[in-house]
């Protein structure tokens, strides 16, 4: 019988996927975090590995530093649990050696079973013993089971998260400093894993982008200024608002957004496209603010991005034309200034922009923005305001 060693802090996913996983036919053993899967790699030298890589005590990445550099151990096969916009944290595993990442929102246990079968060449006790098709019952079970737990457990959950978030919005050197945004992080990860797996796609999204912020901060502590201060306070209370949207049985869908960018620097048009991208947003750049303009007057867009200063037109000014255009009198728009004059601009938003972000930009942050304004723009209720 294949051995596989389970590891996530999720009791929930934890205990579903193990039971799906000893129907299969594998003995599973299962561990709540990063230090108890490597006591028991100890005793025992599994065929594969389910890691999720943000864990407390030990991350999922020191558990596989650890698994590679055991010789019994360095050939076993790894799969890694992350969401879609941490994408810099699977490269840096993905140089350790996993065999495949899995979004972890959009895996339920039977597709975990297919993904374990597979990667072993083996298969499960299930398919020996009958050659009917597999059922969705397994899979309309564990959405219910899953939605439950998080529509029950979140109000708890998001509690705590903001209570971090505002002890971090009070001192966000000393967060960056004590290494409290690891926690924080973690936080964040919980909750956008269980609302992924409940099917709560806008605070999946939000909170899986929150949690790839937060990351990178606590990685690059030089990138925590006034601009990303506001953008996680912001983004933990609109996630306060989601979640209410949640239990009241609003079910949601995954934005689908048409963005504009418009910068006269092509090196920032490209940067603000590649954070564009990493959110799974559609986006366009131009240079040119007068180009800019007769582009809007051709094509609705979701969520327009802005230059303050660029030459022959201001943001400011393009936005003030923007808001006269058909379709697009309530368009969110986001300026983009510099750190020098971030906080002057940030006291209030003129020429009816939505929201601001420093410049240079911090990708993450832009792809944290730009969920919040996309899913206001589909729920009709505007975030926070920053």
């Amino acid at each position: 019988m294949k051995k596989i060693l389970l590891v996530d802090d999720d009791a929930l996913v934890l205990e579903l996927y193990r039971k799906k996983l000893v129907h299969g036919g594998f003995d599973v053993q299962p561990a709540r975090d990063g230090l108890e899967a490597v006591r028991l790699l100890g005793t025992f030298v599994p065929d594969f590995i389910i890691l999720d890589l943000m864990m407390p005590k030990l991350s999922g990445a020191d558990v596989l530093k650890f698994i590679r550099g055991r010789p019994a151990l360095a050939k076993v096969p790894v799969a890694i649990l992350t969401n879609a916009f941490m994408s810099d944290q699977a490269r840096t595993v993905n140089a350790l050696g996993i065999e495949r990442a899995i979004i972890k929102g959009d895996c339920t246990p039977t597709k975990m079973l297919e993904i374990v079968c597979q990667t072993l060449g083996v298969l499960s006790a299930m398919a020996r013993g009958s050659t009917a098709p597999a059922s969705d019952t397994d899979t309309l079970l564990f959405n219910h089971e899953a939605r439950e737990a998080f529509l029950r457990n979140a109000p708890a959950e998001f509690t705590d998260l903001r209570t971090v978030s505002q002890e971090f919005a009070r001192d966000p050197a000393a967060a960056g400093r004590d290494g409290n945004l690891v926690a924080f992080c973690r936080q964040a990860h919980h909750l956008a894993g269980s609302a992924a797996l409940a099917r709560c796609q806008y605070v999946a999204m939000l909170g899986g982008a929150l949690e790839a912020l937060l990351f990178e901060l606590a990685e690059k502590p030089q990138f925590i200024n006034p601009s990303t201060t506001r953008t996680v306070t912001a983004a933990v209370d609109y996630l306060g608002t989601l979640i209410e949207t949640a239990r009241n049985g609003r079910r949601t869908e995954t934005i689908i957004g048409e963005v504009l960018v418009v910068d006269d620097d092509p090196l920032a048009n490209r940067i603000a496209l590649a954070a564009l991208s990493r959110a799974k947003l559609t986006a366009r750049a131009v240079e040119s603010p007068v180009a800019a303009l007769e582009l809007l007057t051709q094509t609705r867009f979701d969520l327009v991005l802005l230059d303050v200063e660029m030459p022959n037109m201001t943001g400011f000014d393009l936005c003030r034309k923007l808001r006269g255009l058909p379709g697009h009198e309530s368009t969110p728009v986001i300026y983009v200034t510099s750190h020098a004059d971030f906080e002057s601009r940030a006291k209030g938003i003129v020429a009816g922009g939505h929201d601001i972000i420093a410049k240079p930009i911090f990708p993450i942050e832009l792809a944290v923005k730009a969920v919040m304004h996309l899913i206001q723009g589909k729920l009709g209720a505007a975030p926070v305001a920053i």
